[in-house]
């Protein structure tokens, strides 16, 4: 009997320990949210090192993380205080208001890097789904588990953690609801799917023999398409309302001209704050690749450095390259294959055979993308 007590209190030593432990551990990976402190400009300050243009876009975004993560730091602290400190109990128990993201705009101008740049600014989990993939038998059934695995991966296999973190949902535009033959018209059960683990979804994650308990109630949302020729269908409503025609459409964009292209209007309702992006010009381009932190242009100087050869980018050479990926339409998403194209033959002779300058000109880019 002795001996049996002695193992009982025992056992509720280690798991008091280890309870203590893990709350421990808890709220050192949530520190980061409970100490946000940045504020909007701040934001797009750091955003600016690294987006070029989409001022509107960087304003937006800076606005809507810096008020999600300070909403929510704030009331998860007035929660920890009134329950001793229970991090998953807090976490539970708290209800804030959920402002997700929606991008307009086309392929290479910024939308996936400006959303991912702001997560690590923040320092919270950051996943990317591709929309294309889904189908609305496997949306509602395995690709929604798919989601809540990939952000456990994100946060280190911390739940907590990941439940703070930010989705991004690419190409949204592709599960339009549209009754074109030919067309895959399941798109309506996809985005009623979707919108269940937007509004905020209860699920269970296998971890390891373990199943873990993660809900997005907190989870920032941020999805993004093309949504080619809306602006026509922004324009004709403007037209019929009598408005200029002069006016930027983007300013005019409603959820009606979103449930027109084939949205669900309900789904659109989870997506409150809205920016249009612009594609890129050639100007851009050639301001990305020589004042953006992560610049191909410096990553491949860099590169060939470690060589002893130093890259010495004339004028008018990345004006050669800023146009071919214009033309390309693959926005700053494509310069680093031309990058790649104009610099191979070099990046293969060179290194071990010659230390010196390597001069980039405009007739040398001209030369080998005509290849």
């Amino acid at each position: 009997m002795v001996d049996e007590r002695m193992f009982h209190e025992t056992r509720s030593r280690i798991d008091e320990k280890v309870h203590g432990l893990k709350q421990e551990n808890n709220a050192e990976a949530i520190q980061p949210i409970l100490e946000f402190n940045q504020i909007p400009t701040e934001i797009k300050a750091q955003l600016d090192e690294y987006i070029i243009g989409q001022e509107e876009g960087k304003k937006v975004l800076s606005t809507a993380i810096a008020f999600h993560y300070k909403r929510l730091g704030t009331a998860i602290k007035k929660e920890l205080a009134e329950n001793g400190g229970d991090v998953e109990k807090a976490l539970k128990n708290t209800n804030t208001p959920k402002a997700n993201i929606l991008i307009v705009g086309p392929s290479g101008c910024g939308k996936t890097y400006t959303s991912e740049t702001a997560s690590n600014l923040v320092g919270v989990p950051f996943i990317t789904q591709d929309m294309t993939k889904f189908t609305e038998a496997g949306y509602v059934g395995q690709d929604t588990s798919t989601i809540l695995s990939d952000l456990l991966i994100a946060a280190n296999g911390n739940p907590l953690l990941a439940q703070m973190g930010i989705v991004y949902l690419d190409e949204i535009d592709k599960i339009t609801s549209s009754p074109s033959i030919g067309r895959d018209v399941s798109g309506r059960g996809v985005q009623n799917g979707l919108l269940k683990i937007v509004e905020g979804v209860d699920n269970y994650v296998d971890m390891g023999g373990e199943k873990v308990n993660i809900s997005t109630k907190h989870v920032l949302f941020i999805a993004s398409g093309a949504y080619e020729n809306l602006d026509l269908i922004v324009k004709n409503r403007m037209q019929r309302q009598g408005i200029d025609s002069g006016e930027r459409w983007e300013d005019y964009l409603l959820t009606s001209d979103m449930v027109n292209y084939g949205m669900e209007r309900q789904l659109m309702g989870r997506f409150p704050v809205r920016v249009v992006y612009n594609p890129l010009t050639s100007q851009n381009l050639v301001d990305i690749m020589r004042e953006s932190k992560n610049s191909p242009l410096h990553a491949y100087t860099d590169d060939f450095k470690v060589w002893g050869i130093d890259l010495d980018v004339k004028p008018g050479a990345l004006e050669i390259i800023a146009d071919y990926a214009e033309l390309e339409g693959t926005g700053a998403r494509g310069l680093t294959s031309i990058f790649n194209r104009v610099l191979l033959d070099d990046m293969f002779k060179l290194p071990g055979t010659y230390e010196g300058t390597l001069e980039i000109n405009k007739e040398y880019v001209e030369a080998r993308l005509k290849k």
